[in-house]
């Protein structure tokens, strides 16, 4: 269980195989990269490395002072230069898919192509503001099963914020909270006039049953990425990677060959 020791964080990741070039995992809102271990054997028959990791403050990698968009992109940055990886496919979802957009834009000459599963570059009003309360309640469900919640500074009863109390680790509340609100900053800072600038190949995919992010995003990430190739699969929900695997595995793979990454 490997990590990297940066400045002000460690960050976790697992490998399989070696080489410069890559399938790197980004794994979505307060999860961790750990899942996606049991894809290694599938994806490691087509690409000389496999990687997936933690964000900072996620998993098994540790807290740190700070979590932002930026600084989540750049840990992926120096992961990558660390491990000596110089281009990676980089497959992104759901919030997973905001960090990869967000690591394109600051890091273009490391991507050979990427991936965005189940996301999108902008959201609406009524979205963004049930991204930032879910990342509210949470903070608010870790406040009351410490005790230090005082309900009366707060819309929500105390007994319901019980009731609500998820499976959020106390030391992971601080990033899942800024990947909530990173979502729902992507109101007043889409990522979709920036698009036009992500010049590697990407490979779009929603689900049509997709309640958590809508297949809205990925038509909107389409129509303004310049190298954007778009799939909705009508019957799948949120992950398209886990709900249509041997399709997107099929598909996935054929976009790489197309671009002349594998």
């Amino acid at each position: 269980m490997p990590n990297l020791k940066l400045e002000d964080v460690s960050i976790h990741y697992e490998e399989v195989g070696k080489g410069p070039l890559a399938y790197v995992f980004c794994h979505g809102l307060g999860g961790s990269g750990q899942s996606f271990v049991e894809e290694f054997p599938f994806w490691i028959q087509h690409f000389p490395r496999v990687v997936t990791w933690d964000n900072r403050g996620l998993g098994q990698s540790s807290q740190a002072a700070k979590y932002n968009l930026p600084l989540y992109a750049m840990d992926l940055a120096k992961l990558m230069d660390s491990l000596k990886i110089t281009k990676a496919v980089v497959h992104g979802v759901s919030w997973g898919g905001v960090v990869t957009q967000q690591f394109a834009l600051d890091y273009p000459d490391k991507c050979a192509a990427l991936i965005l599963d189940s996301t999108s570059s902008e959201v609406n009003v009524s979205a963004s503001h049930n991204w930032y309360r879910q990342g509210e309640e949470a903070r608010l469900d870790t406040e009351a099963k410490s005790g230090n919640l005082q309900s009366s500074d707060y819309n929500l009863p105390s007994r319901q914020v019980q009731e609500r109390a998820g499976s959020i680790k106390p030391e992971h509340i601080e990033s899942y909270v800024a990947n909530a609100r990173g979502i729902a900053g992507l109101r007043e800072h889409p990522f979709t006039p920036r698009l036009r600038h992500i010049t590697a190949p990407v490979l779009v995919v929603g689900g049509g049953m997709d309640g958590t992010a809508g297949a809205g995003g990925s038509v909107v990430l389409a129509r303004n990425l310049p190298t954007a190739k778009l799939h909705i699969f009508q019957d799948a929900g949120h992950g398209v990677f886990r709900q249509k695997r041997e399709e997107f595995r099929a598909m996935a793979l054929e976009f790489c060959k197309e671009n002349g990454i594998i």
